[in-house]
C-alpha cells in the first residue's frame, strides 16, 4: 500500500498515541474536532474520526445521540466528505448517525476487552475470515442501519463494521488501535485501507 496522507480528527480519544502507532506507516497530521472548520479535505487522501467523546465545561463526555449538536462540523463533513472517512468506535458512530442510523445505549457499564464478530457479507475488509477477535471499548452500538448503509460484521449487539453503498465511508465499532491480545482489529482497519487504496 502506498503511503497516505490521513488526517486524525481527535475526539478527546484516550488512544491517541495508539493512533500514531496505528498509523505509523503514512504521513499523519492529527487535529482537535474543534478545528475541522480550518481544514481542506482534499489536502488528504483519507481522514479519520477517533473514538472518545466531545467533554464539555464540567469534564463529562457527552454522547452523541443525546449531544448531537456538539458533533455537527462532524456530521457535516461526512455528509459531504470529498475524500474517504474512516470511523473508529465513536467515529463509526457518527458515520451511521448522519445517515440516519439507530444508536442505542447498550451497556450500563463500558464494554471493554476482546470480543467476537462474525461476517455478515463477504468483504475484502473481514480478509477471508467468517468470524473475527476485535478490542472494544464503548457503550453505545448502531443497532439499525438506514438504506444507504451496509453492515459487514456484527456482533450480538449491534453493527460492527459498516460502509455506505456508494460513497467511499467506513465505520468501525471496535477500537484497531488496541493490540491487547491476540485480536485482529489493526488487520481488518488496514483492509479497509486496502480496499480504499488497492495497489
Amino acid at each position: 500500500m502506498k503511503k497516505l496522507n490521513v488526517l486524525l480528527i481527535d475526539n478527546d480519544t484516550h488512544y491517541k498515541q495508539k493512533l500514531r502507532a496505528l498509523l505509523k506507516d503514512h504521513t499523519l497530521t492529527i487535529i482537535d474536532y474543534t478545528q475541522i472548520s480550518q481544514i481542506e479535505q482534499t489536502d488528504y487522501d483519507v481522514i479519520v474520526l477517533s473514538g472518545g467523546g466531545i467533554k464539555t465545561e464540567d469534564g463529562r463526555r457527552r454522547s452523541l445521540k443525546r449531544f448531537s449538536h456538539l458533533y455537527e462540523d462532524q456530521i457535516a463533513l461526512v455528509n459531504e466528505a470529498k475524500v474517504p472517512v474512516i470511523g473508529i468506535c465513536l467515529g463509526c458512530q457518527i458515520i451511521g448517525h448522519a445517515y440516519g442510523a439507530k444508536l442505542s445505549r447498550q451497556f450500563k457499564i463500558r464494554r471493554k476487552g476482546l470480543s467476537d464478530i462474525v461476517a455478515i457479507r463477504q468483504s475484502k475488509i473481514m480478509g477471508g475470515l467468517n468470524e473475527a477477535t476485535v478490542f472494544q471499548s464503548n457503550r453505545w452500538i448502531i443497532t439499525d442501519l438506514p438504506e444507504e448503509l451496509i453492515c459487514i460484521a456484527a456482533s450480538d449487539e449491534g453493527a460492527e463494521i459498516i460502509r455506505h453503498r456508494s460513497k467511499p465511508l467506513y465505520g468501525v465499532q471496535f477500537h484497531p488501535e488496541r493490540r491487547a491480545g491476540k485480536n485482529d482489529g489493526a488487520k481488518l482497519f488496514n483492509n479497509i485501507l486496502k480496499v480504499l487504496f488497492p495497489r
